[in-house]
């Protein structure tokens, strides 16, 4: 492995660690507003909104104009976070609307499994046994710290439906953003999802209470800053492994939840996270595919 090759292997691991980190922090902020009396749609569409215009800001400002999307590229992304990110994000919800956190959070963090076989199967990764064994540990992990579902289906489909939207998008993702600063790529993505939800918001008559503008604030910046972070970790280490080393979202998730939610932190809660930190060595191991060696994008994207 090149020198060059090795640093944007541990720069794309780093970014895909500090990706999960803060969309795990989302989830406590969601929590914080929902005790305000928000509801998921506006909510969901105020963070996005927030985060397009902190990510419209910041790209204006350091922003590279030879990586700047080109019309099409702009379309696709803006296509892909209306649809794949918008409908993940209220599948989710809805999901925890119905079953319990545990349930929705097992079965959505199927996603990785997913999207590595999606991404091999299609050619955007080439199969490695250590891709597969930072999977089983890391899925063992999640197995761990998350209960079986005992009763209804409801919960689970969506949260199935929702884990199917999120791998949709990070394969997407990893066609999409060749040539494209993660910035500018991470600002079309959440305008769309915001145009899609503020619309459904609007239709559905719901709004979103003046209590909660702190913490919906709160969702728009650290989305916008996971945002960067997952569309730099794609670019460089691809779409399975990143999915792989975001399975550290729900470990920070119980994390924070235990500091302030005061949730209880059990040993399958610690021996789950261990296992979900093992795997990261593995991937910190892997050359990957080279970015820049990859097929062109086909135009029927």
């Amino acid at each position: 492995m090149s020198a060059r090759r090795s640093s944007e292997n541990a720069a794309g691991l780093g970014l895909a660690v500090a990706s999960a980190v803060a969309f795990g922090t989302t989830a406590i902020l969601g929590k914080f507003a929902y005790r305000e009396g928000a509801d998921p749609v506006p909510l969901l569409a105020a963070r996005f909104a927030v985060a397009a215009v902190l990510l419209a800001a910041f790209a204006r400002l350091v922003g590279h104009p030879e990586q700047r999307a080109t019309r099409t590229q702009a379309s696709r992304l803006l296509l892909l976070g209306a649809v794949a990110f918008a409908l993940e994000s209220s599948l989710f919800f809805a999901a925890l609307d119905v079953a319990p956190a545990g349930v929705v959070g097992l079965v959505f963090y199927s996603y990785p499994l997913l999207t590595s076989v999606a991404a091999m199967a299609l050619g955007l990764e080439v199969f490695h046994r250590r891709i597969v064994a930072a999977l089983v540990l890391g899925s063992f992990g999640i197995l761990l710290i998350f209960t079986l579902p005992n009763e209804g289906l409801t919960g689970p489909l969506l949260a199935l439906g929702a884990a199917a939207a999120v791998s949709v998008y990070y394969l997407f993702a990893q066609v999409l953003v060749r040539g494209v600063d993660p910035r500018a790529a991470s600002t079309y993505t959440a305008a769309g999802a915001a145009a899609s939800l503020l619309l459904l918001s609007t239709v559905t008559g719901q709004g979103l209470p003046a209590a909660a503008l702190g913490p919906a604030l709160g969702l728009g910046a650290v989305t916008a800053v996971a945002f960067v972070c997952l569309y730099g970790a794609v670019a460089r280490i691809g779409s399975a492994r990143t999915s792989i080393a975001c399975m550290l979202e729900p470990v920070t998730t119980l994390v924070l939840a235990a500091l302030l939610l005061d949730d209880e932190i059990t040993w399958r809660v610690v021996a789950g996270a261990a296992l979900v930190l093992s795997a990261l060595p593995i991937l910190a191991g892997l050359q990957g595919r080279d970015p820049s060696a990859e097929v062109a994008a086909p135009d029927t994207l």
